[in-house]
């Protein structure tokens, strides 16, 4: 779900009053609930990933957060007369009247209020369908740099895990959301390796790290369930990318757009020797609009432990009259980072 531990102004004592304080609180709801192996918390990370709280059995708990600026950055379009055609487009709490027009040679630009004359301050062309940034193969990086350091190498990310182009308006707005269980160090590598990856194909994207509490069997379908419903709380997304923290993409050219049909975008994974396990396979990474994720009902929630959610979401996908698309396995090459065996994520036999 978007990550960052922000101490500056904050005296060490308070963070550490803060910390015992949210300790007594989760420590009550788990007494008054009686939580259970269904149930799931967000945790809260600062910048990097957005983050709330939400129990299976009940209505959201996430936090009021401040809704994202989305106000258009400015851009250097040339000047010119256009013709205007008036588009909405709606946020959590926010509508912001928006102008998309077509320029006397062909570039089409978004600007942030109905204009006729454009200027550097109202608007910014559409991003291309192709990112002219994207630079193919990538080294992959198994460091883990510390929040702060991510501030520094990172300036475009804003609070909450999220990011986009500040030259062109991105035509994709897209959610990544990570189900997660005490793998910090892993977070901190991937974010290391996707944010850029993310910021050169020009979408406007955001992390969401969907996080697990206690040490019961893991549940990896609910919690891409309740990423994707408590990010459609933050942000108007059009798509959802479903990710496993341990996979890192090794070109940018697999672009986490919005596909026409799911997709299935980890096709060649390093421990898998670069091939399919199986043609059904639809676990590691997955790509849906919003109309195909409430259209196919979202994960199936009763797998507990490792295993059978991802197939039974492909049947979901057939059954809903979609077929499942991929990149070219040259494209759509990963690298798993390598970790232990987890006793609360062992292969579930029932499966």
């Amino acid at each position: 779900m978007e990550c960052g531990m922000r101490m500056d102004g904050i005296a060490r004592k308070d963070v550490l009053r803060f910390t015992f304080l949210l300790l007594l609180i989760l420590i009550t709801i788990q007494m008054a609930f009686n939580l259970s192996v269904e149930q799931a918390s967000f945790t809260l990370m600062s910048k990097w990933v957005q983050v709330s709280d939400q129990l299976y059995s009940s209505s959201s708990l996430l936090a009021q957060l401040q809704p994202p600026r989305l106000g258009i950055p400015k851009g250097s379009p040339s000047a010119a007369l256009f013709h205007a055609e008036q588009s909405t487009q709606s946020t959590q709490s926010t509508q912001s009247t928006q102008s998309v027009i077509q320029s006397d040679n062909n570039v089409t630009y978004v600007c942030s209020k109905n204009v006729t004359n454009v200027t550097d301050e109202d608007c910014l062309p559409l991003c291309p369908v192709i990112p002219d940034k994207l630079v193919g193969a990538l080294a992959t990086y198994s460091d883990s740099p510390t929040y702060s350091d991510l501030d520094r190498l990172y300036p475009w990310v804003q609070d909450g895990g999220r990011g986009k182009p500040s030259d062109c308006y991105p035509r994709h707005r897209v959610a990544i959301i990570i189900p997660y269980r005490n793998r910090e160090s892993q977070l901190r590598t991937f974010l290391y390796n996707i944010h850029p990856i993310l910021y050169r194909q020009e979408l406007d994207y955001g992390i969401y790290v969907v996080e697990q509490n206690g040490s019961s069997v893991f549940n990896r379908a609910m919690l891409m369930n309740i990423g994707y419903a408590e990010a459609m709380k933050i942000h108007d997304y059009q798509c959802f990318a479903f990710h496993d923290i341990d996979l890192i993409p090794e070109n940018d050219k697999n672009i986490y757009n919005c596909p026409k049909q799911p997709r299935h975008m980890s096709v060649a994974i390093d421990k898998f020797k670069y091939r399919l396990p199986y043609n059904s396979i639809f676990g590691g990474v997955s790509s849906l609009t919003k109309e195909q994720f409430q259209k196919v009902n979202g994960f199936p929630n009763r797998y507990f432990g490792w295993g059978g959610e991802d197939d039974d979401m492909w049947k979901r996908i057939h059954n809903a009259g979609y077929k499942v698309i991929r990149y070219a396995r040259e494209i759509a090459r990963y690298k798993m980072i390598k970790h232990g065996t987890e006793t609360g994520n062992k292969a579930n036999p029932i499966r």
